[in-house]
């Protein structure tokens, strides 16, 4: 009798293991690349409001202000792209090595460019900066503006359309 409830018990791990991987397998979601696109609008709008109402306006308190919505939303954006689209293509790419390296390449680059963001926004995220802040905020802008172009455009152009139902 022991046996019997110990098989059956085995069998119902077994089920429950299965279907919670199911579950945690990313499924495919048709809005997630326009959603995706829809954070970059939003984050090079707020990129762009970052200089003109804040660093050309010396408002020091708007432009804190605004840094702090970029990193907030920067940071969704993100989590939203490691958890749904990335975790995806890396599971319906298992079976192609070359893209799936690819991919994570892009991960780790990603990551990069989120780090200096992040810091960037910390580092300028207060009401009292001094005049080498000021210039060093202008040549970090400009960098910041540059890797975030280039990223948008090859995540739009190029990674973006690895994204399929399977």
């Amino acid at each position: 009798m022991f046996r019997l409830f110990s098989n059956k018990s085995r069998d119902t791990d077994k089920e429950q293991d299965s279907s919670s991987n199911s579950r945690r397998t990313i499924k495919y979601d048709p809005s997630l690349i326009l959603a995706l696109k829809n954070d970059h609008h939003e984050l090079i709008n707020i990129y762009h409001r970052i200089w003109s109402e804040g660093y050309e306006q010396q408002n020091y308190r708007k432009l804190s202000e605004l840094l702090g919505v970029f990193k907030s939303t920067f940071q969704a954006h993100l989590i939203k792209e490691n958890v749904s689209f990335y975790v995806y293509l890396e599971q319906s790419l298992a079976e192609d090595r070359h893209t799936l390296q690819i991919v994570k390449d892009f991960r780790t680059d990603m990551n990069d460019i989120a780090n200096a963001v992040v810091q960037f926004c910390k580092r300028y995220s207060r009401d009292n900066l001094t005049r080498e802040d000021l210039v060093r905020f202008k040549g970090e802008y400009e960098k910041i503006g540059e890797a975030l172009t280039r990223r948008v455009s090859l995540e739009e152009k190029e990674l973006y359309t690895l994204y399929n139902p399977n």
